[in-house]
């Protein structure tokens, strides 16, 4: 077949196509290629049938490029660890090509087929790594899980992909003046001091927006060696180098404005009561010049003072322990002798949590459920608080939400035993609905009995049965990945 037969045979097709096989019937393809279209075929099907033999003669005509001995890639070396057993093989490939969960699902089980691996050390089979590589580019969890299933071939074919691979954004490198922040922030967790004494050395050279930036990473590691860079930070022209400053200080109940916060918060509390004991909270007078350079704000040109923001900013520098001085009594009972005065408390949880003081978090939560609060919990604590909190019986179960979503998984069984109670009662499926992304994931295996027999179930609540269905087919499918490594 000549050039000249393809041209006009294409030409031909290109017709057919645009203007319509009723006006214009598809060519025979060339004497050459010596095949003919099937018999009985409709105008339609012939202009189909012949695209596609197109597609055939051009992919096979294509010829490889020529390249030099220099520029060819070095062969893979062996991989030293055996791929994945057949059947494990098999469930991967299910995932990647026709996966029978939703794709959020399908993602957590590519994560965890990955981590099987990584723990029987195997690897992906070698068919299965381009698949592989298309969904780590656009999902980061699987990224992050590549190594070491993907074994030395697939770490051979990721050095030839000039398709980039999603890079956590921790790790990605920041352009322009954000360098210099990103190398402080490195430096910072493994050399506080260090990271401390050159953002002093180059204070003088930075701008106002570099100076607050790179301030804040002083919030890993904070410690007392850091108050005379904040101190000197309070007296910066910048406002927001010195809401940086005041805000880290807020952490160092010991430093020097902690003491300066509790001289100005005592006289302001006063124990009242015989019987029912009470704490009076006055509010603070306008600010000294000392007051405005410890960040609390002067009178506005027009209207009130906003006396309740400047208590605010006292609570939340001064050391907890002034609370206690005033009642004569635990952090726990001091809380409650404070119950009548909401903002007040708010101010305690910010501290409280700003400190990561285990002692007031939990007096805290004893009469403020606070996602804040619940997170400085240990895990155990926190799951142990939280399944509490459910059978103790719950006003607004969708309060939860916040507080489950941020949980590691998987939960404990006690908690997810009453979780599924209260998503099994009436208004469970709303419940349910906005924990769809996680609800399936953090059940324990040991609950998915639970949710089929939820499932059996009458049950009109679209939304319920899809999150119990989804959470019994990731556990099932689970379980068979497990059983599939072993």
């Amino acid at each position: 077949m000549t050039w000249l037969d393809e041209l006009t045979w294409l030409d031909g097709l290109r017709t057919a196509a645009l203007v319509g096989t009723g006006r214009h019937a598809a060519p025979s393809p060339p004497a050459g290629l010596t095949v003919r279209p099937p018999e009985g075929l409709s105008r339609e099907e012939e202009v189909l049938d012949q695209a596609a033999m197109v597609d055939v003669v051009i992919r096979a005509s294509r010829r490889p490029a020529q390249a030099s001995a220099a520029t060819l890639p070095l062969p893979a070396s062996p991989d030293t660890e055996p791929q994945a057993a057949r059947e494990a093989a098999r469930l991967l490939e299910l995932l990647l090509t026709q996966p029978p969960v939703g794709l959020e699902l399908r993602n957590q089980l590519v994560v965890d087929w990955l981590q099987l691996a990584e723990e029987s050390r195997r690897r992906v089979p070698h068919g299965l790594l381009p698949a592989m590589f298309a969904l780590a580019e656009t999902k980061v969890a699987v990224f992050k899980r590549l190594e070491p299933a993907i074994g030395t071939r697939g770490r051979w074919l990721q050095s030839l992909s000039k398709t980039s691979v999603p890079t956590p954004a921790d790790e990605s490198p920041e352009p322009g003046i954000e360098l210099a922040s990103a190398e402080l922030k490195r430096l910072r967790r493994s050399d506080p001091a260090a990271a401390r004494e050159r953002l002093a050395t180059h204070w003088g050279d930075l701008s106002a927006r570099e100076r607050a930036n790179q301030l804040a990473l002083l919030a890993t590691n904070l410690g007392s060696d850091d108050e005379e860079l904040l101190e000197r930070a309070l007296d910066d022209k910048a406002k927001s180098v010195r809401e940086v400053a005041t805000g880290l200080l807020d952490r160092l109940p010991g430093s020097l404005r902690a003491g300066r916060m509790s001289a100005r918060l005592l006289p302001l509390l006063h124990l009242k009561g015989l019987l029912n004991k009470r704490i009076d909270v006055d509010l603070p007078p306008d600010p000294d010049e000392q007051a405005l350079r410890d960040g609390i704000p002067s009178n506005q040109r027009s209207g009130e003072p906003d006396r309740l923001a400047r208590l605010d900013i006292i609570i939340r520098g001064a050391p907890l322990e002034v609370w206690t001085s005033v009642s004569g009594r635990g952090p726990a009972s001091t809380v409650e002798l404070l119950k009548p005065e909401p903002r007040v408390l708010d101010g305690l949880i910010t501290a409280a949590v700003s400190r990561k003081d285990l002692e007031w978090i939990r007096a805290l939560l004893t009469v403020r459920t606070d996602v804040r609060l619940l997170g400085c919990l240990p895990v155990g604590e926190r799951e142990q608080w939280l399944e509490g909190y459910i059978r103790n019986g719950i006003d607004q179960p969708l309060t939860l939400v916040p507080l489950l979503r941020d949980l590691p998984q998987p939960w404990g069984l006690g908690l997810a035993d009453a979780l599924l109670g209260l998503i099994a009662g009436k208004n469970g499926g709303q419940l349910a609905a906005m924990l769809a992304q996680v609800l399936p994931t953090a059940l324990p295996r040991e609950a998915a009995e639970q949710c089929r027999r939820l499932l059996e179930r009458s049950d009109e609540d679209a939304a319920r049965r899809r999150v119990l269905r989804d959470a019994v087919q990731y556990q099932a499918f689970r379980q068979s990945l497990t059983e599939a490594f072993q």
